[in-house]
């Protein structure tokens, strides 16, 4: 009933670039800061392609950084194109005119979705999982959590997932350490108005920073994901 089911996944990476285009300047900010989780994931770029390729599925990466604007926001949330993020002011982000902003959104906002609502009905895809990663520290104290499964009104994927991972006795929040559920996100877009199971799947970022680790929770994600997709069918 199951076999094959995987290769029918989407595996989506909304912030696995931090690239910025030459013409933006750096959006006014050093190297140091386009390095750090303000401008992208950490380690969800190699995360998400080692899935796609054990899952033999489809994969769609966001290209630049979320700094320039936030694949995994709607577009009518004042923080899609962030003018300060971690009481870091972005200042390329400061007084953009209407042209400009239209512009990010057609080269970059339109064309990742677009892609996305093409793969689904052409590769007749049947869950999505979106890959995301987040910082051990935060206000100065260590998030315990290693892994979080973050979703929305339809939390049939994600519940099996979380209890999957319970069971491997790994730490995992619900929701945790961010809220799933922001009106028009990847995905309520993709997967809830398409009635398609889906979670969006966080990991903390020490768990991806070098390639030893990174295959490592790959290959963790790739059983439980594998087992909890059977569970969701039988």
């Amino acid at each position: 009933m199951v076999t094959g089911l995987e290769n029918k996944i989407l595996i989506i990476a909304d912030h696995a670039s931090n690239y910025v285009p030459k013409e933006c300047n750096k959006l006014g900010l050093s190297n140091f800061f386009l390095s750090q989780h303000i401008a992208f994931d950490i380690g969800v770029k190699e995360l998400s392609l080692n899935l796609a390729k054990s899952l033999k599925c489809k994969i769609i990466q966001g290209k630049y950084s979320r700094l320039l604007i936030d694949l995994n926001r709607d577009l009518d949330d004042p923080t899609v194109i962030p003018e300060i993020v971690d009481r870091k002011i972005i200042p390329g982000n400061i007084g953009l005119s209407k042209s400009e902003v239209r512009l990010r959104v057609k080269k970059i906002y339109n064309k990742y979705h677009n892609e996305i609502d093409r793969t689904i009905k052409d590769e007749k895809v049947t869950a999505i999982l979106s890959i995301h990663s987040f910082n051990p520290i935060f206000k100065n104290k260590k998030r315990l959590l290693e892994f979080g499964i973050l979703s929305n009104e339809d939390k049939k994927l994600s519940n099996i997932l979380i209890d999957q991972l319970r069971l491997q006795k790994l730490n995992v929040g619900d929701n945790k350490p961010y809220k799933g559920d922001l009106i028009g996100d990847s995905m309520y877009r993709h997967g809830l108005k398409n009635n398609l199971p889906h979670v969006l799947i966080e990991v903390r970022n020490d768990l991806l920073s070098n390639p030893t680790k990174i295959k490592r929770t790959s290959r963790l994600l790739h059983k439980t994901i594998v087992k909890s997709l059977k569970k969701l069918t039988s």
